[in-house]
């Protein structure tokens, strides 16, 4: 069973920043203006601090006009001509599973900016101006901006909807990370993700609907609310996408 690269990856002030980002974070649409040359300077930064193997982040600026779909129910996004494009190569072992990890700690950095920001899984293909190497795609592009308007809070399943068993006897360090999972990010809000935790191990699983960029976002959520809690994160097998393994300090 593989040990998954995100094990010490990112610092504890990163994933200090990220866990206290989640709840703020929300699908940001209607954006004000576009980022201010530190604001840009900022991401720049972050993007290249929060990549693991196979994964780079670049931003990038277009009309949106000539970048953003407008899609039924949601709308287009509006207000903002800066994207960051999330890239992947497909020869990484897990390339798609590190370009969730990847780009929810772009968001949840751009979120602790003080930014809004958007996942994009559909554009205008013809609007992204980025020059691939072999074997590299365009995973999915995020908006970025500043939020037009607060917004309310996300919808989300209970608790009790995404985890095997009650999660209210778990310790509360499974406790905390499952809540963290069901505030991540995904393809039309499906939350294709199940939960389930014996002994010292949470398990995070996939739904029929699950992508593995969705099971990426969940599981740097899913780690992120062990806090500083010792733990190490392997891969599964199947629909079984990683296992996580806490430690208890002696």
């Amino acid at each position: 069973m593989d040990t998954c690269a995100l094990n010490g990856f990112y610092s504890a002030a990163q994933r200090a920043r990220f866990l206290a980002a989640i709840p703020k974070r929300r699908s940001v649409r209607s954006f004000s203006a576009a980022p201010d040359t530190a604001l840009k300077s900022a991401l720049h930064y972050a993007a290249a601090r929060v990549c693991l193997p196979g994964i780079r982040i670049e931003l990038k600026e277009n009309d949106p006009e000539k970048l953003f779909l407008k899609l039924p129910v949601v709308g287009g996004v509006t207000g903002t001509s800066c994207y960051a494009a999330l890239i992947m190569d497909e020869q990484e072992p897990y390339a798609h599973l590190h370009a969730g990890i990847s780009g929810e700690a772009f968001v949840l950095e751009a979120v602790s900016l003080g930014l809004g920001a958007c996942w994009l899984g559909t554009y205008k293909r013809g609007g992204v101006d980025i020059e691939l190497n072999e074997g590299e795609r365009i995973a999915a592009i995020i908006a970025l901006g500043v939020a037009d308007e607060e917004l309310p809070g996300n919808k989300r399943k209970k608790l009790t909807e995404i985890c095997n068993g009650d999660p209210t006897v778990w310790p509360l360090w499974a406790y905390h990370a499952a809540e963290c999972v069901r505030f991540a990010p995904s393809a039309m809000n499906l939350q294709p993700w199940k939960l389930s935790f014996a002994g010292r191990t949470m398990v995070l699983s996939r739904t029929a609907f699950g992508g593995l960029m969705d099971m990426g976002i969940a599981l740097l959520h899913m780690s992120l609310g062990l806090e500083d809690k010792e733990h190490i994160i392997r891969w599964g097998e199947g629909k079984e996408i990683a296992l996580l393994i806490a430690e208890d300090r002696i």
